[in-house]
């Protein structure tokens, strides 16, 4: 029983020391781009880049609909850049909205370092920008995965029309404890997303989309958000982390919410 406890105990405090020392590489997997490179959609884009400060540049594109009612402000996931997530854009531009996607500090052609507080106070700075050109038009805020704590940021900072989050988290912590709940996440991590303090205060309509059999932020992560917001929660079942754009429901329902 004993050699049973001093097991226990060396192998949660590896876990810890993994966990507090490369959770950059385990929850980040940004991929950078040269500064010439070029996009390559189907859809027509306009390219912008920002300065939130004088030694950062955020880089964003911009795709528009015809006729358009509004604008999504997407804050993407935790991996690669706009050549990947883009490509999302006709999701939305068919259903009339413009949609504005940027790379966080360190992904794509954005230059800096990633950190919690600098790609929150981006995500505001941003949305003071860009929602400028859309006076009178409707505004949402979208947010995937790790996107969606950024997302919910900002809509209890700003007034939005809508509020729609996919796969999200409860926090960070909450999605390392579904998989080792006797790791004190919530002690170890410096990224901590708190979305279920935040979106306490959010004032627009809040949507959640989740899949029932998503791996990576489980079910049960987003489904206690839902009650803490007492949003809407809208289950694709058989759904999991990356696919939920393959199933009609989604369409369906994402087009309802946009209506």
């Amino acid at each position: 029983m004993l050699k049973f406890l001093k097991f226990l105990i060396i192998t949660f405090s590896l876990l810890g020391i993994l966990v507090l020392f490369f959770q950059d590489n385990i929850i980040l997997h940004p991929i950078k781009l040269p500064d010439g490179y070029v996009y390559n959609f189907n859809e027509h884009f306009e390219e912008i880049n920002f300065s939130p400060d004088s030694n950062t540049k955020i880089n964003g594109l911009l795709f528009r609909s015809k006729n358009s009612k509004g604008l999504v402000i997407y804050n993407h996931g935790n991996a690669d850049n706009l050549q990947r997530w883009g490509r999302h854009a006709a999701d939305f531009t068919k259903l009339g909205y413009d949609v504005f996607f940027y790379d966080y500090r360190g992904f794509g052609k954005s230059s800096g370092k990633f950190s919690e507080k600098e790609i929150l106070n981006d995500a505001v700075f941003l949305f003071d920008i860009i929602v400028k050109k859309y006076t009178g038009k409707k505004v949402i805020i979208y947010g995937r995965s790790l996107g969606t704590g950024v997302a919910t940021f900002v809509a209890k900072n700003r007034k939005a029309d809508a509020l729609i989050l996919e796969t999200p988290y409860y926090n960070l912590a909450d999605v390392g404890k579904s998989w080792l709940p006797f790791v004190p996440f919530e002690k170890l991590m410096k990224y901590t997303f708190p979305s279920n303090e935040w979106i306490k205060a959010v004032d627009s309509p809040i949507t959640i989309f989740h899949g029932n059999s998503d791996f990576v932020v489980p079910y049960k992560s987003g489904l206690k958000l839902s009650k803490a917001a007492h949003s809407k929660l809208i289950t694709i079942e058989g759904g999991a982390h990356k696919n939920l754009a393959t199933f009609p429901k989604y369409h369906a329902e994402l087009k309802r919410v946009l209506e």
